[in-house]
């Protein structure tokens, strides 16, 4: 309990030891400038994100055709086709379609 003093009739208060105050501007301004990049992150993602979402299904069917019909085509021509078909190319290029796909998934992982 606080010490009562005869004079007044309610608690009063008293300091033990005084802390100098530093000055906090600069946490305040590092405080303030986080919250601020946090603020404008969560409001430039949430709209991406959702259309992204809205996207994600055509996107899918879009690079994954596209991956499925390069690599039977250079299958075909691999095997029925002239012999200087690219053929490696032509798979290569039907994996980055996939790989497209798989960054666009962990893309949309990472904003959800």
């Amino acid at each position: 309990m606080p010490p009562f003093h005869a004079v007044t009739k309610g608690p009063t208060l008293s300091i033990r030891s005084t802390t100098p105050v530093t000055d906090s501007r600069p946490a305040i301004a590092a405080d303030l400038g986080r919250y601020a990049l946090w603020l404008g992150w969560r409001c430039i993602r949430l709209p991406v994100f959702l259309f992204l979402l809205v996207l994600e299904p055509v996107v899918t069917f879009v690079l994954g055709a596209l991956a499925l019909l390069g690599v039977l085509t250079a299958l075909f021509w691999k095997f029925f086709g002239p012999p200087g078909f690219p053929f490696f190319l032509m798979l290569g290029i039907s994996l980055g379609f996939e790989l497209a796909l798989i960054v666009y998934r962990k893309l949309l992982r990472m904003l959800a």
